[in-house]
């Protein structure tokens, strides 16, 4: 659109008539709010230049009409019979004058008609034959009321179709960036990011809702340098430097806020610098969420002792043994290989006990360092550490309080935090890290391990005084390969499963595919077996498990095998050369009554002092 802002003296109806006859939209406004109530369309605006100044703070070109020294050379010989006798002064704008002083210098001067500027504010000094003029559109604007010879220029509309031109050059140009910028305002603003952009000089030209929250400012900042607001600001070196910053951690308006700074480089230059930062609060809000959704399997307990699958021997007795255990309130040590089931053992039994209406929380203990183990499993006060929530957090022991706490792959924890646990045992209650106030807790411990913890005892990796509390009593899981009867309804389970995900259904298993399960010795246990099973339904394009799909694990146990003899080989040959060697030591190195002492011939013992490098 091409606006006319206060054209209304200068050929107004004319121009617009002209616009429109040339297909633009063109509308005329005579105040800054009308304009402001069509802030949201792309425009162009034509005004007299006197009313550049009102414009100012527009994110659209003005394209403002002057008066040229031409034409008012031209409208002096037509006023005044001898114009060369007479004293002129043209009073215009502030934004004006400067531009004609200029033309006037370039191609006046030497006139023999003489031109003084003054500005509306001046107070001229009145002479008898002066004549003042000014532009049309100062009509009424002019208060000095010793100006009595006073006339109006205006320009003529041939002088006025070039700046026609122009704004309708601008026009379709205008629409492009005033969409891609109201597009880039939409995409800042609606992150929760404080953002601020700065250009080569450190002025500010863009900045969110969210930064001016955070740095506590209400006034504008579009167009200021940004050490009005920030004295110190980091923007600065980035645009010196041309590094990116990621991660600072600064002190703002009283807010902790983490801050990323990059510059903006165009064909290699630095033009200008981002800064995004938000607030530590917001991001341990977002990394309470993300802890809460690795934690939600631990908050219920989804299984019960009936989901183990399982009819050998092995797994009714583990199974039975869980369930007395379920009965008492005593700590449980569950051990077995990775991927025996053990969580899924300790989700069981805390469904058969009483606790099964209170909590049920897992944590893995070998996935977190140390000081966040802590954290979490205990808790901190608010200010205990650079990003600790304001109000701190409570850890695990408190969230599983009236219920069960599962500490996964116990074995890793170091000893620092064993003797940490150790006391929560023993006196049932817990202290926040930072904090003094001493919370009592009503939870029952079961752990597991893959681990042999009296080995680690005996290594002193593993606190003797913390393994006899935790193995109160223990269970262990037996792995696949003590189980292979087994594994026909583990099959059948896993399939039920995952065909719930797939259009054409499995409904048969060659029974070559089920003995071939049988043969291999699991070292991933059910786990392994289940992975296994997946893989196959997803490549599977028929409705049968068929013993082709699962030539990776031919291969496997090949290698196994292949793996265990050599070996066996090698166990054999070291057990023959330290036999060897002990014979020639008691023989004092005598050939012939060592090969006799081992029922070989003395050929035979040489050859393999050689073979075994003797």
């Amino acid at each position: 659109m091409i606006a006319l802002f206060k054209m209304n003296d200068l050929y107004e109806d004319k121009i617009k008539k002209l616009l429109q006859d040339l297909g633009y939209q063109t509308a005329s406004f005579y105040s800054i709010n009308s304009i402001l109530d069509q802030i949201m369309n792309p425009m162009v605006i034509i005004t007299p230049a006197i009313f550049q100044k009102e414009l100012e703070g527009l994110s659209f070109p003005i394209i403002p009409i002057p008066i040229t020294i031409k034409e008012i050379k031209k409208a002096i010989k037509v006023m005044v019979e001898f114009p060369e006798q007479r004293e002129y002064s043209f009073i215009t704008s502030n934004e004006e004058i400067e531009w004609l002083r200029k033309e006037y210098a370039e191609h006046g001067a030497n006139d023999p008609i003489q031109i003084s500027f003054l500005t509306e504010k001046q107070s001229p000094t009145i002479k008898q034959n002066q004549v003042y003029l000014a532009p049309i559109w100062m009509k009424g604007l002019i208060a000095n009321p010793l100006i009595k010879n006073l006339h109006f220029i205006m320009p003529s509309f041939t002088s006025v179709i070039p700046f026609l031109q122009l704004a309708g050059s601008l026009t379709n140009l205008i629409e492009e960036m005033v969409k891609e910028r109201y597009q880039v305002d939409a995409i800042v603003n609606s992150t929760h990011d404080g953002v601020v952009a700065i250009d080569r000089a450190g002025k500010i030209r863009l900045v969110n809702d969210h930064a001016k929250t955070i740095l506590g400012v209400d006034e504008d900042m579009k167009g200021r340098n940004i050490t009005e607001f920030i004295p110190q600001s980091d923007m600065l070196r980035v645009l010196k430097a041309g590094k990116i910053e990621r991660g600072d951690i600064a002190t703002v308006g009283g807010r902790q806020i983490v801050i990323n700074r990059s510059p903006v480089i165009v064909k290699g230059k630095i033009v200008g610098a981002v800064s995004n930062f938000k607030e530590i609060t917001d991001i341990q809000k977002v990394e309470l969420q993300l802890r809460k959704k690795l934690h939600q399997n631990g908050l219920e307990a989804k299984y019960r002792l009936s989901d183990v699958i399982g009819e050998t021997q092995e797994i009714i007795e583990a199974i039975e043994l869980a369930r007395k255990f379920a009965e008492t309130e005593s700590t449980v040590l569950i051990t077995g290989e990775s991927g025996t089931g053990k969580e899924l053992f300790a989700q069981g039994i805390h469904s058969a006990s009483h606790r099964s209406i209170g909590p049920f929380v897992a944590v893995n203990c070998a996935v977190l360092p140390e000081n966040l183990l802590e954290s979490e499993i205990f808790g901190y006060e608010k200010g205990t550490f650079t990003g600790a929530l304001k109000d701190g957090k409570p850890g695990l022991f408190e969230l599983a309080h009236g219920g069960t706490l599962f500490l996964d792959e116990i074995g890793e924890i170091p000893l620092r935090i064993q003797a940490l646990l150790l006391r929560v045992l023993q006196e049932r209650t817990i202290r926040r890290v930072g904090g003094e106030r001493i919370i009592p807790v009503d939870v029952r411990i079961i752990t597991a391990t893959n681990r042999n913890l009296e080995e680690e005892v005996e290594e002193k990796q593993f606190r003797s005084d913390l393994y006899y509390r935790l193995n109160v009593l223990a269970l262990e899981l037996p792995p696949l390969r003590e189980r292979l009867a087994d594994i026909p309804k583990l099959v059948e389970t896993f399939l039920y499963e995952f065909n719930e995900k797939r259009k054409n259904k499995i409904i048969n298993v060659e029974k070559e595919l089920i003995a071939l399960f049988q043969k291999y010795d699991w070292p991933g246990n059910i786990r392994e077996l289940r992975n296994t099973i997946e893989r196959m339904v997803v490549l599977e394009e028929s409705n049968s498990l068929r013993l082709q799909g699962a030539k990776f694990l031919s291969e496997k146990i090949k290698r196994r095998k292949l793996s265990g003899e050599a070996t066996n080989k090698q166990s054999i040959k070291n057990k023959e050369k330290e036999l060897i060697l002990t014979t020639l030591e008691k023989f004092e190195n005598n050939k012939k009554l060592a090969a006799q002492s081992l029922g070989i011939d003395r050929s035979t013992l040489w050859r393999k002092i050689k073979e075994y490098n003797i």
